[in-house]
This record gives C-alpha cells, structure tokens and sequence, in this order.
C-alpha cells in the first residue's frame, strides 16, 4: 500500500455516519490550500476518514493548518444505469500544524538502553 501526503487548511469537518447494518462509519474532511500557496485559485481536497480512523477528526477544527497521510482506494459498482469507478483519498492519520509548519503532537522520547554489563569474554565469540 503506498501513502501519500498532503498539507493544507481544513475547510469542513463532517459528523461520523454509519452505513448498513454491519457499522460501517466514515466521515469526512475538506482540506483547502495551505496559506502558502502559490495558487491562485482554490483547491478543495475531499479526504474520507473510515471505521474506527474517524475519531481522528475529534481534535481537528476548521482552520486548522493539517498534514494528512493517505491512500488512494478506488472501486468498481456494477449498477442499474451501467458500470461506474469510484476513488477515495481515505485519510490513515491526521496533524496539526503549528504556524511554522512543525507538528504539535509532541516528538516521542528515545527509548531508555538498559545498563547491560560488558561481556569480559573471548573477543572472537561474536553472535554473528
């Protein structure tokens, strides 16, 4: 599966819906042009968020500068009126930006090595 990126503004947040009688949710998320753009002309981006990814929005607000890491799902329906395609951008994790462009989820702490004591042995017994 490959990932993309995009950054931008939040435009609209949806509400969570559910769909058929297996719980299926998605929820939605408009990103418009970061304000650094050097565009002159709009461009919202539509982003689905699914199941159990759609409690990322909770924290995310409309005018939030975001970095969004996504997907590209397409998929095929057989219909009454003939066959259509349809494509999905469906969002895998979301952060907000600070105004400098750098992430406000705090960066993880390295984790602690143990104090292993040195092994006074034969130099030559290495484990590989």
């Amino acid at each position: 599966m490959v990932t993309f990126e995009y950054k931008g503004v939040v435009e609209m947040k949806g509400e969570t819906k559910a769909f058929g009688q297996n719980g299926f949710t998605k929820r939605d998320l408009v990103v418009g042009n970061p304000p650094d753009s050097p565009s002159m002309y709009p461009n919202p981006v539509l982003f689905t968020f699914k199941k159990d990814r759609c409690a990322l929005l909770d924290p995310v607000n409309v005018g939030d500068p975001v970095k969004i890491q996504f997907t590209i799902d397409g998929r095929k329906w057989d219909g009454p009126n003939g066959v259509r395609y349809f494509t999905d951008l469906t969002g895998w994790k979301i952060e907000v930006m600070n105004a400098n462009g750098t992430s406000t989820e705090p960066v993880p702490a390295p984790p602690e090595v143990p104090d292993v004591p040195m092994d006074e042995g034969d130099p030559d017994n290495l484990p590989f």
